[in-house]
């Protein structure tokens, strides 16, 4: 068939479609059925060319590829859609291009190899079509919030799903780079220089791009887990106290009797308006580094001026020798140091959580609270820490969860 007779084959085909392009779009919003006979004849015409589809029993649906065109131009996607798989088509470019050198090596006639370098050339733009569609809907859905489904948990599995979808995305564009690389060298060895050319154009001069457009995607999508798993635990405090307000609506509040010994844990303090004060005691590095930045940059001193004495009567210190001024000792501070002292003499670790059960005196201290404190303080001592990290299921976890520290002496320190 000659490009002429093709050429007018495919206006035809366009002329079917342009006057029953209402058929089309009512097709494209859900089905369309015979029985009426102004509408039978252009319904059997798009069955004629493939534009309609059978569904069901004098039911028709539109074309799945030309759906996919008009879903692709106007963004409207389905919920859970799936990427394109560009795998199937990258096998297909890799044996077009085994036959193609195998024509050149056995000098095939130069309508088979242009035949063959065709098919190539259309695999190899299939497969950057693909990858950018992919990317074009990946960049909708995120973009819109997922606006294919209505309610927050759908919108959350939605991002499972994709999260899982982008891997098997990112590894097909990696096998796609792999391919790349294979085929410059072999064309190089082969003489083909226009299909170098033609691979390094259409996939290797974008596979960067692609594979940081996709990685930036697999950031949103995790972002988006890590604060829905923080949004869950909220609502579930919130909708157990909303219960408690549904079952008890008559209630006015509670009063409590507070005595005069209560612990002080349990009342909650007034809040004092503080002003931020850089910590002095920090043994960071860093932190150091900058409070000696910081009075570098203050002013010189001013000249003290000292006021004339004044003839007043000299004062009188009295010393009473019955008072007696006790230092309270940090139990914090003892605490640490112990800890410390015990860890240089011993070549077995010392786990925080379990150094501070043996002391009651900071039973108040949250354990949270004394791993966050003493870890920094002891790492600024030069012991070395291990965490103890919590497995976490999580594909694309954004901060690695721990529940105790294990403590113990610098490497080649003797007792």
């Amino acid at each position: 068939m000659s490009m002429s007779e093709r050429g007018d084959q495919l206006q035809k085909l366009l002329g079917v479609l342009a006057r029953h392009s209402d058929l089309v779009a009512q097709a494209f919003d859900g089905s369309v059925s015979v029985g009426d006979r102004q509408r039978n004849p252009g319904i059997e015409a798009l069955f004629a060319i493939g534009a309609l589809k059978p569904y069901d029993e004098d039911i028709y649906r539109l074309n799945p590829r030309l759906r996919e065109y008009f879903t692709d131009y106007f963004s409207s996607y389905h919920a859970f859609q799936a990427l394109r798989r560009v795998s199937g088509t990258m096998q297909q470019a890799q044996e077009q291009w085994h036959e193609l050198r195998r024509l050149k090596r056995s000098h095939g006639t130069v309508r088979e190899q242009d035949k063959m370098y065709a098919a190539l050339d259309e695999s190899i733009v299939d497969i950057a079509y693909s990858i950018e569609r992919n990317l074009r809907m990946l960049h909708s859905l995120l973009s819109t919030q997922y606006g294919n489904v209505e309610n927050l948990m759908s919108k959350m599995r939605q991002n499972r799903y994709y999260s899982r979808q982008v891997v098997q995305f990112l590894h097909d564009v990696e096998e796609i780079s792999a391919f790349v690389d294979r085929a410059e060298e072999e064309t190089t060895e082969s003489g083909m220089h226009e299909v170098r050319h033609l691979v390094t154009r259409r996939l290797g001069a974008r596979r960067l791009s692609w594979i940081s457009q996709i990685k930036d995607a697999q950031a949103v999508i995790s972002g988006r887990l890590f604060e829905a798993k923080l949004m869950e635990a909220r609502l579930k405090r919130l909708s157990r106290f909303a219960l408690w307000l549904t079952q008890n609506q008559t209630v006015g509040g509670w009063d409590l009797f507070i005595e005069k010994d209560i612990p002080m844990s349990v009342v909650r303090p007034v809040g004092i308006t503080l002003r931020p004060q850089p910590d002095v005691a920090d043994t960071d590095a860093t932190t150091s580094e900058r409070l000696l930045l910081a009075v570098s940059k203050l002013p010189d001193p001013k000249g003290v001026v000292v006021a004339a004495p004044k003839n007043e009567a000299p004062q009188i210190l009295i010393e009473d020798d019955d008072a007696q001024i006790v230092e309270v000792e940090d139990p914090v501070q003892k605490c640490l140091r112990e800890l410390a002292r015990h860890v240089t003499q011993r070549e077995e670790p010392v786990s925080l959580i379990g150094w501070k059960r043996a002391y009651p005196e900071i039973a108040d201290f949250s354990d949270d609270a004394w791993l966050m404190f003493s870890s920094l303080q002891l790492k600024g001592v030069g012991l070395r820490l291990n965490f103890s990290v919590v497995a976490d299921d999580e594909p694309f976890a954004v901060n690695e969860g721990f529940y105790d520290i294990e403590v113990s002496k610098p490497k080649g320190r003797a007792h």
